[in-house]
């Protein structure tokens, strides 16, 4: 007995070193800064803060400061929550959404980097609790946190920096023990299908349908878009979303005879996405005094969006019901979510569901991580328990490479394969950024599609690329929509040209061979 007790003392005793010893491990403090004329402590009502200033005629570049390295083996495959309490003075609107102000977690991984941080706030604004949460890749090697301004001026503080294990993002509803995804008969005899993402709703004709179904596709991602302007007042966007119903409604006939399938896509959730360095309307007002303007999707924090949302999925399923040649219903375009809001990235969508499930009991439901979509997200996502949902990723990467001349620091002339961000892209590469998506097919017996991939036209060895990518989705049994049928030509496959500002047209290229070659092991739906 006393040997037990022994022992289950020592273990207590170990717990607690660990436990300490892990705490230690996240503790930013602000010590000695290294040598910057733009960043000094200086003490606050609240204690110290780190304190970044930029002028206006040195705006241009990155002002910040290391706060923090961490190894992040010992935290491969767990959450990582930070967060900071900030302060700023005129800092200017800066050029993107990830720009200005910065507060980043730089991750490096054995397939590259990813750079999650919190929204790039701007103008005046007194203290305010920011926090990104950071689900560790398996891969992951190392981190670095930093703070600071990025590509613009101003005046910011920090202080109370802190990272935890956990997040705020919980899953909707609890899962029993070996939980594995549930579809119908029916659904698992289907085809796989492999499309494309549609052009603007508004300017797809009936030859265009045609041409497609020439190729030999048989999905189409519909796509329900439109600005952030319109989004905000709901009868401007539900008027908007009316007319792209009733076009596609008008072109059913078309598709039924091409047999094309279509996913519709809200794209543009009502409300729109808040703008991260400026919100738009009073809605976006209220949603950066509640939420430090990291909603990103207005739907998530403001009542009358997320009642709206619901309600248009409703509309939706109660009037394509009668179409089987309408595949499923794409919930929500690439979600991202860094703060806590009423509602989260898959509640919503477990919301919109079930709503759809009250009207349609068996159409496919595609479901999005947070994220935009990426490989990354599934690593945090939970399966939902409904019939017929389907998992969708985007896959973009290397975005250096596939974004090239588009990204602002995507050089131009990134070769694929070849070393691409200090790594070697190849097919194995591809593979390794896809493995938290596989993983997740094979734990939870889900089916996947990747509703967007694509590569800049111009990009040298595209096809290649596009080959390599849709091979994989082969091997994995995952249907595909090709971004994008006639939508832009930095990604149209019938342009050619050396660069983004120069697109010429072209009947024939090699990354339209590569499409054609694949929509060739399409079988129609019986």
């Amino acid at each position: 007995m006393k040997k037990l007790i022994l022992q289950l003392l020592l273990l207590a005793v170990a717990c607690l070193y660990c436990s300490a010893s892990m705490v230690d491990l996240l503790r930013v403090r602000l010590g000695k800064l290294p040598e910057q004329d733009f960043a000094r402590i200086e003490a606050t009502d609240f204690g110290d803060a780190l304190v970044v200033t930029v002028p206006e005629n040195r705006k241009q570049g990155s002002h910040w400061i290391v706060m923090k390295q961490l190894d992040l083996k010992p935290f491969r495959g767990k959450k990582l929550l930070f967060t900071v309490f900030a302060k700023g003075e005129n800092i200017a609107r800066a050029p993107a959404y990830y720009l200005g102000l910065k507060y980043m977690f730089a991750v490096r991984t054995e397939t590259g980097k990813s750079y999650p941080q919190a929204p790039g706030l701007a103008g005046t604004f007194d203290w305010r609790k920011l926090s990104f949460e950071v689900q560790v890749p398996q891969d992951a090697i190392s981190g670095e946190l930093v703070a600071g301004l990025q590509e613009t001026s101003g005046k910011v503080w920090f202080r109370n920096f802190m990272i935890s294990q956990g997040g705020f993002l919980k899953p909707p509803v609890e899962l029993p023990p070996g939980f594995r995804c549930e579809y119908t008969p029916e659904f698992l005899a289907r085809p796989i299908t492999r499309g494309v993402m549609s052009p603007d709703p508004l300017k797809v004709t009936e030859k265009d349908v045609d041409d497609l179904g020439s190729w030999g596709a048989t999905n189409i991602r519909w796509q329900l878009k439109g600005s952030n302007e319109q989004a905000v007042d709901l009868e401007v966007y539900n008027n908007l979303i009316d007319r792209q119903l009733n076009r596609l409604e008008e072109l059913l006939p078309a598709f039924e005879r091409n047999g094309i399938h279509i996913i519709i896509d809200m794209h543009l959730l009502p409300g729109g996405r808040i703008d991260y360095a400026g919100p738009l309307g009073t809605a976006g007002e209220e949603a950066v005094a509640a939420y430090g303007n990291a909603a990103a999707n207005r739907a998530l924090g403001v009542e009358k969006y997320y009642r709206a949302y619901l309600d248009t999925w409703r509309k939706i399923a109660r009037r394509f019901k009668p179409y089987p040649i309408v595949m499923g219903y794409d919930l929500f375009n690439e979600p991202v979510q860094s703060c806590e809001m009423p509602h989260d990235y898959l509640s919503i969508q477990y919301d919109a569901a079930r709503a759809i499930r009250e009207i349609d009991p068996e159409r496919m439901i595609v479901i999005s991580p947070n994220n935009w979509g990426g490989p990354g997200g599934f690593a945090g996502l939970t399966p939902l328990p409904l019939k017929n949902l389907v998992y969708q990723t985007h896959f973009y990467d290397p975005g250096t490479y596939t974004h090239q001349g588009i990204f602002k620091n995507a050089r131009m002339g990134t070769r694929y394969p070849g070393m691409i961000d200090g790594v070697y892209a190849d097919k194995k590469l591809l593979k390794k950024y896809l493995k938290p998506v596989v993983e997740f097919q094979k734990k939870y017996g889900a089916r996947i599609y990747c509703g967007e991939f694509s590569v800049a036209r111009y990009a040298p060895g595209g096809a290649q690329y596009l080959k390599d990518v849709i091979s994989i989705f082969e091997e994995y049994g995952w249907d595909w929509s090709y971004h994008a049928f006639r939508e832009s030509h930095y990604w149209s496959v019938e342009h050619a040209g050396p660069d983004g500002a120069h697109p010429v047209p072209a009947g024939d290229t090699d990354r339209k061979r590569v499409l054609l070659e694949a929509f060739k092991k399409n079988r129609k739906f019986k």
